[in-house]
C-alpha cells in the first residue's frame, strides 16, 4: 500500500508527532512524506518525498499569529501550483496532519483524505 503522510511544517508540534506516527505507518505500507510550511525548526529523520511552501501562519513576537505578516509572506500563486501538481491520485491512502496542500489537492481531485 502506498501511503502519503502530509504534515504541516509550521511550528514543531506536528513534526514532533510525526516522529512517532511515521514508524507505525511504515509497518502497513510504503510511506511517502510531504511537509509544507515555513517556520519549523525540527528536521525529520526520514526522507521527504515532497517539501512545499504551502500556507503558513507567521507568529508574532508575543506568540500569537501576525495576520499582516502571514498575508505578506503568503504566495497564493505558488500555493495553487503546488496543489495542482501534487499527484495524490498515485497513493492508496492520504493521511493529512493539518497540511493544506494535500487537503486541497485531494478535494480538487475527489480523492479521499484522512485528516
Amino acid at each position: 500500500m502506498k501511503i502519503l503522510y502530509a504534515i504541516q511544517g509550521t511550528g514543531n508540534g506536528h513534526l514532533s508527532r510525526a516522529m512517532d506516527v511515521i514508524p507505525c505507518l511504515m509497518k502497513h505500507g510504503e510511506v511517502k512524506i510531504l511537509v509544507s510550511g515555513i517556520q519549523g525548526d525540527l528536521i525529520l529523520p526520514y526522507q521527504l518525498e515532497h517539501k512545499m511552501r504551502g500556507l503558513s501562519f507567521i507568529f508574532g513576537k508575543s506568540g500569537g499569529v501576525d495576520i499582516w505578516k502571514t498575508f505578506v509572506k503568503s504566495n497564493i500563486t505558488k500555493l495553487v501550483k503546488e496543489i495542482n501538481s501534487l499527484p495524490v491520485e498515485d497513493y492508496d491512502l492520504v493521511i493529512n496532519d493539518f497540511e493544506p496542500v494535500s487537503a486541497w489537492a485531494c478535494y480538487a481531485k475527489n480523492i479521499p483524505c484522512i485528516g
